[in-house]
């Protein structure tokens, strides 16, 4: 797979598809497996560019803890290694408050945005209850199977797991694959709570998707209605029903809003 150095680490990536430049940005802990149902979908109408992280995947691990102010300029390194002057950019969890700053921080960089299943940061950010973030922790010689089993019923729904059981082995396996280590986790971690652009949200002038599910155990979707309240113009959609990891679960109607608005 090819990779750039971006300062500090070498980052894996891929590009798929032809047209306007589409940044995908991954959630904890995992790399750009992440979009195994997106990339059909986009591929026919972007150039979609996905990528591993700092921390995880087939990206280096260097030291953290890791900010998303951070994670956001490796992203804009990426599309400056490519010769990519604006994209579109969606992330999701994590990868939607990297997201976040990349518009803040670049937004000549950006063409629109797509923030999914994500949260602000800061004063008007809902935080997930401890117990749920320590599911997320991963610890120094723990099996990595059981961590990533321990998970499950907070990304997906019980109907889901019950009636898809293939789709759900599939998932655990493309993540052992490739486990995060618990150092990549612990500081991709450290980024996602230390995450904090709610007092500047009001700056973004790029047109805005907010889209999550409303049956989100993880990140709050008060935490969508927050930003798309907060970002000019942002349009909100709340799927009913649907998990954290909606974008894979709920994939279909997922990938229709979002290429709707693009």
């Amino acid at each position: 797979m090819p990779y750039t150095e971006t300062p500090g680490f070498r980052m894996e990536y891929e590009t798929i598809g032809g047209g306007e430049p589409l940044l995908l940005i991954n959630g904890l802990g995992s790399d750009r497996s992440e979009w195994l149902f997106q990339l059909p979908a986009f591929a026919g109408r972007f150039r979609v560019i996905a990528f591993d992280n700092r921390g995880a995947g087939g990206s280096d691990i260097p030291p953290g803890p890791y900010t998303t102010a951070q994670m956001a300029d490796d992203a804009t390194a990426l599309l400056e290694h490519l010769a990519v002057d604006r994209a579109h950019v969606l992330g999701v969890s994590l990868g939607g408050m990297i997201a976040q700053e990349v518009a803040l921080r670049h937004p000549h960089r950006v063409r629109k945005l797509v923030l999914a299943c994500t949260a602000p940061g800061g004063e008007g950010s809902v935080r997930p209850a401890p117990e749920v973030l320590g599911v997320f922790v991963r610890s120094p010689g723990a099996d990595p199977e059981e961590e990533i089993r321990r998970t499950l019923p907070f990304l997906y729904t019980e109907g889901y797991r019950r009636n898809h059981p293939e789709e759900i082995e599939a998932f655990v396996r493309r993540r052992l694959a490739k486990p995060v280590s618990a150092a990549g986790n612990a500081a991709q971690l450290a980024a996602a709570v230390g995450h904090s652009a709610w007092d500047r949200l009001g700056s973004i002038g790029v047109p805005t998707l907010v889209i999550t599910g409303d049956g989100d155990m993880v990140v709050s979707p008060e935490n969508s209605r927050r930003i798309a309240h907060r970002i000019p113009g942002a349009k909100l959609v709340l799927l009913p029903g649907a998990p954290h990891r909606f974008f894979a679960e709920n994939a279909d109607a997922f990938n229709r809003e979002v290429l709707t608005f693009l």
